[in-house]
């Protein structure tokens, strides 16, 4: 069989609030999310035994291994689960976006790994199956399977579908150093109540812009609970952000609980002058908004 090439593509918070707490001790989230151009890319094809193969072309963030721990595995071994059988599979991942960083990337790479997995063997599963086991590996990953832009609610894995953001150019910008997700949320959890949402009514000012299709609606409606969160644990990200700005950018705010940051520019924005002011600060890269479906 020729081997199925899935896309992961990364994920972007447009907006981003925390409402309470959940049993387990989950954070139930109000946000949207949309995807970008950057993307993992996952070849799935069966085989004798299963084989995970890594390459990263990043370098950047934090260390992803080709391990039972990689979501990629732990999806395949979910769907093995689920039909009460091995399915030895070898899937050959690409590495683009930075791990641990607020993108997405693992969740995305599962999701592709549910999806490719499940048509390489031609498994009898349904979406709602699909999307039982992606909300039992992650709460972003349910978005994965079906992606576009939409309003994720619970742990992020309740979806409504919304229109895409308009066509703009979005910078981001890299630092040296991941943070990790479970960090940031007890970060959160320390600060004074007046600290933890400067992003109050960003989703229903994001979701009231995304039909007009005018980018200025949508720059003055972005915001991130997290970010105070994550400037506790790492105080240069609110420094970045003034220098995103300062280079530029109409809005930089931080990608889901980070470290990535993300800087939007207007409709004719051109992304090359801002992203060289931006160098040596960390890994800059320019995408878009993804438009097109997987």
């Amino acid at each position: 069989m020729t081997p199925l090439l899935c896309s992961a593509p990364a994920k972007l918070n447009l907006a981003l609030e925390i409402r309470g707490l959940l049993p387990g001790g989950y954070h139930e989230l109000d946000t949207v999310f949309t995807w970008l151009e950057l993307e993992d890319l996952l070849e799935v094809q069966p085989a004798a035994r299963t084989e995970l193969v890594l390459r990263d072309e990043i370098a950047r963030g934090a260390r992803v291994l080709a391990d039972e721990e990689n979501l990629v595995m732990r999806a395949l071994r979910s769907l093995e689960d689920q039909v009460g059988r091995e399915l030895p599979t070898r899937l050959h991942l690409v590495k683009r976006i930075p791990a641990g960083g607020g993108l997405g990337g693992g969740s995305a790479d599962a999701a592709a790994a549910l999806l490719g997995v499940a048509r390489a063997h031609r498994l009898p599963l349904s979406r709602g199956d699909l999307l039982r086991l992606a909300a039992r590996l992650g709460a972003d990953v349910a978005f994965g399977l079906d992606g576009g832009t939409a309003r994720g609610q619970g742990r992020g894995e309740i979806l409504s579908p919304l229109p895409p953001p308009p066509d703009l150019p979005v910078i981001l910008l890299i630092p040296p150093f991941p943070l990790s997700t479970p960090e940031v949320y007890q970060s959160w959890d320390r600060l004074p109540d007046a600290a933890r949402r400067p992003g109050r009514g960003s989703v229903e000012r994001v979701v009231s812009a995304l039909p007009s299709g005018r980018a200025e609606d949508l720059l003055e409606a972005v915001g991130n609970d997290l970010e105070p969160a994550a400037e506790a644990l790492r105080p240069e990200l609110s420094e970045l952000r003034a220098k995103m700005l300062q280079a530029g950018c109409s809005v930089a705010r931080l990608c889901g609980s980070g470290s990535t940051l993300f800087g939007l520019l207007g409709s004719n924005g051109d992304p090359a002058p801002v992203a060289a002011r931006l160098e040596g600060l960390g890994q800059v890269l320019c995408t878009r908004f993804r438009r097109s479906p997987r």
